[in-house]
């Protein structure tokens, strides 16, 4: 044994191979979770956005603002397409120093990406996202003020504050024009591709018709008796089938998107990168061998404390 652990109460070994336990455990999980990220990489051929297959897809393009337009990062006013900030305060007790969450946010405004193909609509809600561009300054208030800055200056902002404080932010942004490289579920919406189910859009309108008997009445109500016979319910609902047949042909009018969401299952990772492709895989790589270092630690550490 290279450690001396004689001193340990019975008590205190319990706890200590409980720890060693459930670490262990997790940095296996975290082995295969990364080393999953890392073959999908690696595996997965890019496609080309106007000739992508429906599902799941590796993209890669340029960055370009959404409808809304470029945002305002919360923290550092600087001009993009996406962020994620948190605010910590500096926790001071005794001797004891810690960093306390004060609030978080990120943004899940869609943008999209074009690969000289094509352009995709981008939903970051759900996305595992690696941003190259992250950012960490401390200032003495809560609340600093980049967010009224003018983009071109945010940089000056941000050099200025840097220093002591008794408060941290951490901010992730994605830039316009920036490279993405993205992995998700893609599918194409409009474009005559959305097939109505007429029977339940029948019943959906009927249904939300019935709600406002007096409108119903006052439309479907031919001999005036304030009630909707057998015969006035069947114009009802032959009104209600044109009403469906219409959104149908209103939707076969609307043009096509390429769009890119989420799996929604955990055998298919949402990721978004503005990290190159090597270096994603790159990253993964390491992340996997760095737990698998930590399963062997707990676990030698787990056998050092057994046999003390």
């Amino acid at each position: 044994m290279l450690l001396d652990l004689a001193p340990l109460e019975t008590e205190e070994k319990l706890i200590f191979i409980l720890i060693c336990i459930l670490g262990a455990l997790a940095s296996i999980w975290f082995v295969f979770s990364r080393m999953a990220r890392y073959r999908l990489i690696a595996d997965t051929p890019t496609a080309k956005i106007r000739s992508a297959p429906q599902g799941y897809v590796e993209l890669i393009g340029h960055v370009i603002a959404g409808e809304d337009g470029l945002l305002n990062a919360p923290l550092s006013g600087r001009a993009c397409v996406w962020y994620d900030y948190k605010v910590e305060e500096l926790d001071e007790e005794g001797e004891r120093k810690r960093w306390r969450h004060v609030r978080s946010g990120r943004s899940n405004h869609w943008f999209q990406i074009n690969d000289g193909t094509d352009t995709c609509l981008i939903d970051p809600e759900g996305a595992e996202v690696s941003a190259q561009h992250k950012h960490s300054w401390r200032g003495r208030s809560a609340f600093p003020g980049g967010h009224n800055l003018d983009p071109h200056t945010a940089a000056a902002f941000l050099s200025s504050q840097i220093g002591d404080g008794q408060y941290r932010f951490t901010e992730r942004l994605i830039f316009e024009h920036e490279k993405l490289y993205a992995l998700g579920h893609f599918h194409t919406v409009g474009g005559g591709r959305d097939q109505l189910d007429m029977n339940a859009t029948v019943r959906d309108l009927l249904r939300l018709w019935k709600r406002d008997k007096e409108q119903l009445v006052k439309r479907f109500d031919t001999n005036g008796d304030g009630k909707i016979s057998a015969e006035e319910w069947h114009a009802a609902r032959q009104a209600a089938e044109q009403e469906a047949l219409h959104q149908q042909q209103s939707l076969h009018q609307l043009p096509s998107m390429n769009v890119l969401t989420d799996p929604q299952t955990s055998r298919m990772p949402y990721l978004l990168s503005t990290l190159d492709e090597a270096d994603l895989i790159k990253r993964y790589r390491w992340m996997t061998l760095g737990c698998l270092v930590a399963a062997a630690l707990f676990f030698w550490l787990f056998l050092e404390i057994l046999l003390a």
